[in-house]
C-alpha cells in the first residue's frame, strides 16, 4: 500500500522548496480577499495568526453560540491562514448544504486530511469530483446490498447473543463501552470482512483504543493545517495521530489482502468483496480513467471509511444512549414496557418491527439531540464564488456548520436542555420526527452515508440491550451530562451496574 509515511515524505520535500512562496501569497490573498468580498461578520483576529489563540482548548462550538449572539447565524473566523465561515443555524445550513449542495460540497484540502487519507483518496477527506462520486456510489451499493433480505438482521441476533451473554457475567459495577464497542464492532466487520473478534483480541482493543483517542485528543485540530513551518518538523500531537492512524490502516489492509487471495467474482461475503469486483470490472473495462480511480489505494481508503464510519458515532451514541438512560429511570421503565409489550419471549426485535416500538426510536433520536456526538461535523469546502444569508463566500473557503447549535436551538426545541424523548412522538405516540433542526448525520451531498446503517442498527440494538437488561448508576454517583469536547463529544467514561431482566 501507498503508506501515509511516505506520502508526508514527498509532501515535506515540496513544503521545504515552497515555503516562502506560499507564505508570501497565503498573506498577500488573505488581505485581497478580505477587502474584495462581502464576508459574514467575526471577532478581529491577530495578523497571520487570525482566532486561532482564541479557540485553542476551547469548545469551540459552544463559544459559536455565545458569537453569534453578537455576529448573527453566519460568523467568520481566521484560523491562522485559513478563513472558515461557521453556519450556527438550521435556516442558513439548509440554504448551503441543501439549496447549494453543489456550491458546499467540497472538503478542505488541508495537511492533515490529505495525511490521514493517503493523499486524499478516501471518500470523507477527498474533495467534491468524479473518483469521490465513484466511491461513494460504491458504497452507498455495496451496504444496500448487505442490508436486504436476512443478512443484517442475522448478523445483528448473532453479536446480540454473543455479547448479552458476555455482559450478563458482570456482577460488579463496569464500564458498559467496552460492551458497546464489542457490538458495533463485530456487526461492521461482519459487514466489511465477514470477520467477528473476541472482546480480548489485541487488534480489536488496539482499533477501539485509536479511535477513541482521536475522539478525544483532536481538539480544534492540528497546527500544521495553519502554520506550514510545522509540516517539516510535526508536533508531537501530529505524530501520535498518524501513528494511530497507520496503524487503523494496517489493520483494513491486512484484511483486504487476506480477501484477495480467497476472492471469486462470483461470490460477494461481504463489503470487501463487493470494492474488489468493483476494481476487477474496472480492470476488463481497461479504462484508464476509471481505474486511476479505483486503485488499491482508493479501495482501502473507502473500506476503511465505511468501518470508520459505521463504528465510531454509534459505540458513542449507544454510551449516551445507556448514560442517558441510567441517568432517567422513568425513560427506562417506559423503554422497557414497550420492548416487553412487542417482543414477548424474544430478545432480539426483527428490522421490520421498527415501526412497533416507537418510544425506541424517540429515546434514540432524543439522545443523538441531546448529545450530539460530531458537534461540529466535518468542514466543507466551497466549490465555486457562492452566497449564504446575503454574503458572499469565494471558492475554496472551509465552512461548518455547529450542529450542537442547532440541536439546542430553543425556537425549535422546548426546553433543549431537557432529556425528553416524548417530543419526538405525536398525541396518538407514534414516531414523529419531522423536525429539519434534528441532523446529527448532517445533511446535503456530504451528508454521512453510514446514516442507512446506523439506524435500523442502533434501534435494534437498544431494543435488544434493554430486553435483558436494567441499567442504573452506582449508588451515589451523580450522572456527568455536560462533559466537553470539539471534534467528538462524547460522556466522559462512567460505571453502571446491571440487573438480569430474565433468567
Amino acid at each position: 500500500m501507498a503508506g501515509t509515511l511516505e506520502w508526508i515524505s514527498s509532501a515535506v520535500l515540496e513544503y521545504r522548496i515552497t515555503l516562502m512562496l506560499v507564505l508570501a501569497a497565503t498573506v498577500m490573498v488573505y488581505f485581497m480577499t478580505r477587502k474584495r468580498y462581502k464576508f459574514p461578520p467575526g471577532p478581529r483576529g491577530l495578523p497571520l495568526l487570525g482566532n486561532i489563540l482564541a479557540i485553542q482548548d476551547k469548545s469551540l462550538y459552544r463559544m459559536l453560540v455565545q458569537l453569534e449572539k453578537k455576529y448573527g447565524p453566519v460568523i467568520t473566523l481566521d484560523l491562522g491562514p485559513i478563513r472558515c465561515v461557521f453556519l450556527n443555524n438550521v435556516e442558513v445550513i439548509q440554504e448551503a448544504f441543501v439549496g447549494k449542495s453543489v456550491d458546499f460540497a467540497g472538503r478542505p484540502q488541508t495537511f492533515s486530511a490529505l495525511a490521514f487519507s493517503e493523499g486524499g483518496k478516501d471518500i470523507a477527506f477527498s474533495d467534491y469530483g468524479p473518483t469521490w462520486q465513484l466511491h461513494r456510489k460504491l458504497a452507498l451499493r455495496a451496504l444496500k446490498y448487505y442490508m436486504k433480505g436476512e443478512r443484517f438482521q442475522d448478523t445483528i441476533a448473532e453479536v446480540m447473543e454473543f455479547v448479552t451473554v458476555e455482559m450478563g457475567k458482570e456482577t460488579g459495577s463496569f464500564d458498559i463501552y467496552n460492551y458497546f464497542n464489542l457490538a458495533i464492532f463485530n456487526i461492521i466487520s461482519k459487514i466489511c470482512f465477514n470477520e467477528k473478534f473476541s472482546s480480548d483480541n489485541e487488534e480489536f482493543l488496539r482499533v477501539c483504543e485509536g479511535l477513541d483517542t482521536f475522539s478525544t485528543d483532536a481538539g480544534n485540530g492540528f497546527l500544521e493545517d495553519v502554520f506550514p513551518p510545522l509540516r517539516i518538523y510535526p508536533t508531537a500531537k501530529f505524530r501520535k495521530f498518524m501513528k494511530i492512524n497507520d496503524e487503523v490502516l494496517d489493520f483494513i489492509y491486512k484484511r483486504i489482502n487476506a480477501h484477495r487471495e480467497t476472492f471469486s467474482a462470483d461470490t460477494q461475503r461481504d463489503f470487501t468483496d463487493a470494492m474488489l469486483i468493483a476494481q476487477k470490472e474496472a480492470e476488463e473495462e481497461e479504462d484508464p480513467e476509471l481505474l486511476a480511480q479505483i486503485t488499491n489505494t482508493h479501495l482501502g481508503q473507502t473500506v476503511a471509511d465505511v468501518f470508520g464510519a459505521g463504528l465510531d458515532t454509534s459505540r458513542q451514541t449507544l454510551y449516551w444512549t445507556a448514560l442517558y438512560l441510567a441517568a432517567y429511570p422513568e425513560v427506562q421503565a417506559k423503554l422497557h414496557a414497550e420492548v416487553d409489550s412487542v417482543l414477548g419471549e424474544r430478545r432480539v426485535p426483527m428490522l421490520s418491527e421498527r415501526h412497533m416500538l416507537p418510544y425506541t426510536n424517540a429515546v434514540l433520536y432524543e439522545s443523538m439531540r441531546r448529545g450530539t456526538v460530531a458537534p461540529l461535523s466535518l468542514p466543507h469546502s466551497t466549490t465555486c464564488d457562492t452566497t449564504v444569508a446575503g454574503y458572499e463566500i469565494p471558492k475554496g473557503t472551509m465552512v461548518m456548520a455547529n450542529i450542537y447549535a442547532i440541536h439546542h436551538d430553543p425556537r425549535h426545541w422546548k426546553e433543549p436542555e431537557v432529556f425528553n424523548p416524548e417530543r419526538f412522538l405525536d398525541d396518538s405516540g407514534r414516531f414523529a420526527s419531522n423536525c429539519e433542526s434534528w441532523m446529527p448525520f448532517s445533511v446535503g451531498k456530504r451528508a454521512c452515508m453510514a446514516e442507512s446503517l446506523a439506524k435500523p442498527e442502533l434501534h435494534v440494538l437498544l431494543a435488544s440491550f434493554m430486553r435483558s437488561f436494567e441499567i442504573r448508576l452506582p449508588d451515589g454517583v451523580t450522572p456527568d451530562l455536560e462533559p466537553e469536547g470539539s471534534f467528538s463529544r462524547m460522556p466522559n467514561r462512567y460505571q453502571v451496574v446491571i440487573k438480569k431482566r430474565f433468567a
